[in-house]
């Protein structure tokens, strides 16, 4: 331990601009209590920087009691800090020990102004970040955290019980953050407050039904049911709280107002109308139920179209109203379940065959410039088309020279798109994180001699290119960068085959040999293998090429077409909490390859299952615009990890991937989409739902996608599968996905509930019925549960 003149002689020798933060605060917690006089004055930066220890403190958390040193000096008046907001989260973060609930108990017992004022702040001062209540003890030793010394302090007599309670009512009606808001809900519960108590706190608790943080309303919810009301005070309390999501909490307050509506019948029904507003059918149902009882049609009808369909059927049967046209998304979707919409094709084009693609558009180079372009890529911009035309301009030595003050900054991202953009601006080495057939075509246009002319830029903006014009370029090429001419090889379009084989009868050599078997020429000698197996993925994409298999190059992706199964393994994981242990799954995808192959990385169509998950991936998957499902597949897995992680664009991209791929769309594709519809962001599975109405059944027949997400129920949130689906506005595409998955589900799977109530609303919705083939399903349900209801509801309805 130290005096405070021995503090400041130590912190003196230290260079100034290392005297903040933890340094600082370190130093501060040697010194010795009580806090005797120092023999000379303290220096005005020791002053400052008790200050700035202050400031730190309010926004990192050290988990040591690093605040006492700072409080001594402050009761001893060696310094006199301002005691503000940051004063009281700098006490909120380090008052106490993570590991030691003695620290925060001592202090509060013998420091009368600390716990007769400034205690009573912490219910005033939200916090954030590392400091707050909250995050305090959710990292603290269960037992050493602030909830538990307001517990030992109020059990004990050192705060008053009451003053306890009433704080807490008071912070939560302020605009704190749920989740900091959830401290005080959860303590005063943990006080567990008498009937007589809570009565006497009757207009606090009326005044949070309004609060904005659901979890607010729904705790006051639930003591007001507990106590004799003022009714009148109530019906004009609730109204904002019958609408909060989480149906428990309107469904409460409706069972109030039933009570009060024997009293005041006209103010109940304008309350119960209200909750009709509620997006949960069991809400609607309430209120309806209520209303029918009071005789307020007239209420409904206002409301009728907000009602989820079965709801609305009901209410029309009951008050004799008529229900408005079914409204459906922007495709229409008017084609019932076996008599679906015009397949599109690999072009987005109605009557488009997936087989045999449609001639590609030519899009030209124009639009942009070259430093248009290369800004644009610099920006974050992930579009094939744009980075295949940024590449021809590079490799032909027109780079934008203007930007390559943004590129060097750029280039500092190693790793991602925007860095080889800059790279190849700046003339420097381009370094990613996945060395695969996109890196080696990078590190050959970097590595060229001079100007070169691409062979396999684009035609088409889906990735195609316009094999007579592949022959045109090959004409005035005399060595080709290889990794160009397989890139170009694997995009050629079936269309306009038979013309560009005949001018490309006098190409020489093994290229011009590939390139005539790529177009359907005859068979020769195999030169470069790699060369050879592009033009036999072209030449039939999606078959067995017997010349590669005799020549011995065999395996999937080579000579022969290949296959590929998804199959998902769990892993059990425990963590501690306060009462216990807790038990989760993780998922872990595995590609499972018939007859897999070894080669290297100038082969793209042979499976590679590592895995990917860059900001390449949309241009990854038009490597090969005949087939999605190679290079698709290694996204399956960080595809799924979104639902865990915030939105970082690239599952959003590895949607748009499948949706603008031209070619063969099967399981893989459909498991990205899948996934992409119980991700974290909701931006991400709206967009997964609305890619899933534009490809099934046309691209991606129904039971496909529901195959894909059968196996991928035990990693999914159900609950968010039914609310996206339900967003799209394609009944008909919904009861034709969810009609194949739910009997692929077990009757107890987390969630069901949601889904087969999406089935039942999106049927009555379109005068639909289940499929046939859930019948036997629905049948198999017993007892009482709110799937077994619904399945009950369904099979009423006929079947198909």
């Amino acid at each position: 331990m130290a005096t405070v003149d021995e503090i400041v002689a130590a912190l003196a020798d230290v260079p100034a601009a290392d005297r903040v933060g933890w340094r600082f605060a370190d130093e501060l917690s040697r010194l010795d209590e009580p806090v005797r006089a120092p023999e000379q004055p303290v220096p005005e930066w020791f002053r400052q920087g008790v200050q700035r220890v202050i400031g730190w403190l309010a926004t990192s958390w050290p988990q040591r009691p690093l605040f006492r040193a700072v409080r001594a000096l402050d009761r001893a008046k060696v310094v006199t800090p301002e005691h503000d907001d940051a004063y009281v989260l700098a006490m909120v973060s380090a008052l106490g020990d993570r590991t030691d609930a003695a620290h925060r108990l001592d202090a509060l017992r013998s420091d009368g102004e600390l716990r007769d004022t400034l205690l009573w702040r912490v219910f005033e001062v939200e916090g954030g970040g590392e400091v707050s209540l909250t995050n305090v003890d959710k990292y603290s030793r269960p037992g050493c955290g602030w909830a538990d010394a307001f517990r030992v302090l109020v059990a004990d007599g050192t705060l008053p019980r009451d003053r306890v309670l009433s704080s807490c009512l008071a912070a939560l009606g302020r605009d704190f953050s749920a989740y900091r808001a959830g401290f005080f809900s959860q303590l005063f519960d943990s006080l567990a407050p008498t009937g007589e108590e809570v009565a006497a706190a009757q207009h606090r608790l009326l005044r949070l039904l309004s609060a904005t943080v659901a979890p607010t309303a729904a705790f006051a919810t639930r003591h007001l049911a507990t106590i004799g009301l003022d009714e009148q005070a109530l019906l004009d309390a609730c109204p904002p709280a019958l609408v909060v999501p989480a149906k428990n909490t309107p469904l409460t307050l409706l069972r109030l107002v039933t009570a009060a509506a024997r009293r005041h019948p006209e103010r109940a029904a304008q309350v119960a109308a209200i909750a009709l507003e509620h997006r949960h059918r069991d809400v609607q149902r309430a209120a309806l139920t209520l209303l029918r009882d009071l005789g307020a049609g007239d209420l409904v009808a206002d409301r009728l179209d907000l009602l989820e369909p079965s709801v609305a059927q009901q209410a029309s049967a009951w008050f004799g109203l008529t229900a408005a046209p079914v409204r459906t998304g922007p495709a229409g979707d008017s084609a019932p379940p076996g008599q679906t919409r015009e397949a599109e094709g690999p072009h987005g084009l109605p009557g488009d065959d997936t087989t045999s693609p449609a001639a590609p558009t030519p899009r030209q180079p124009g639009g942009r410039t070259a430093g248009e372009r290369a800004a644009a890529l610099l920006a974050g911009e992930t579009d094939p088309w744009e980075i295949e035309q940024f590449l021809a301009e590079v490799a032909a030595g027109r780079g934008a020279a203007e930007l390559r003050r943004p590129a060097r900054r750029a280039f500092e991202r190693t790793g991602d798109l925007r860095h080889v953009v800059a790279a190849l601006l700046l003339g420097e080495r381009p370094h990613l994180h996945h060395a695969g057939f996109l890196a080696a075509r990078i590190h050959e246009i970097h590595t060229r001699t001079g100007p070169v002319s691409l062979l396999a830029t684009p035609t088409d903006p889906r990735g195609w290119l316009d094999p007579a014009e592949l022959v045109h370029r090959l004409s005035g090429t005399t060595g080709p960068l290889r990794h160009d001419l397989i890139a170009a090889l694997l995009r050629l379009h079936p269309d306009g085959r038979d013309t560009a084989l005949r001018a490309a009868h006098a190409l020489p050599g093994d290229v011009g040999a590939a390139v005539r078997y790529a177009l359907g020429g005859d068979p020769a000698a195999i030169g470069d293998h790699a060369i050879w197996v592009a033009a036999a993925r072209t030449r039939a994409p999606l078959d067995d090429d017997p010349h590669l298999i005799a020549a011995g190059l065999t395996g999937a992706g080579r000579g022969h077409a290949a296959g590929l199964t998804l199959r998902l393994t769990s892993t059990s994981h425990r963590y501690e909490v306060e009462k216990g242990w807790r038990t989760f799954l993780t998922w872990e995808p595995h590609i499972d390859v018939d007859r897999p192959s070894d080669v290297g990385k100038d082969q793209p169509t042979v499976p590679d299952p590592r895995d990917q998950g860059s900001d390449l991936v949309r241009w990854q998957a038009q490597i090969w615009p005949h087939d999605a499902e190679t290079l698709i597949a290694p996204e399956i897995r960080w595809a799924m990890w979104s639902a865990y992680a915030e939105n970082d664009g690239r599952t959003l991209d590895r949607v748009e991937a499948v949706a603008a791929h031209p070619g063969r769309l099967g399981p893989m594709a459909a498991a990205v989409v899948a996934a992409a519809l119980t991700a974290q962001d909701a931006a991400c599975r709206i967009r997964a739902a609305e890619v899933l109405t534009a490809l099934v059944p046309g691209r991606i027949p129904a039971e496909v996608m529901a195959g894909a997400m059968a196996l991928l129920a035990g990693h999914a949130t159900a609950t968010r599968w039914a609310a996206a689906l339900r967003n799209t506005g394609q009944p008909h595409t919904v009861i034709a996905v969810l009609g194949a998955l739910l009997p692929q589900l077990s009757r107890d799977h987390p969630g069901l509930h949601a889904l087969v109530v999406a089935l039942l609303e999106e049927c009555v919705r379109v005068s639909a019925v289940p499929p046939e083939g859930l019948r036997p399903w629905l049948l198999g349900f017993a007892g009482s549960s709110k799937a077994a209801r619904t399945a009950r509801e369904l099979l009423a309805l006929g079947v198909s």
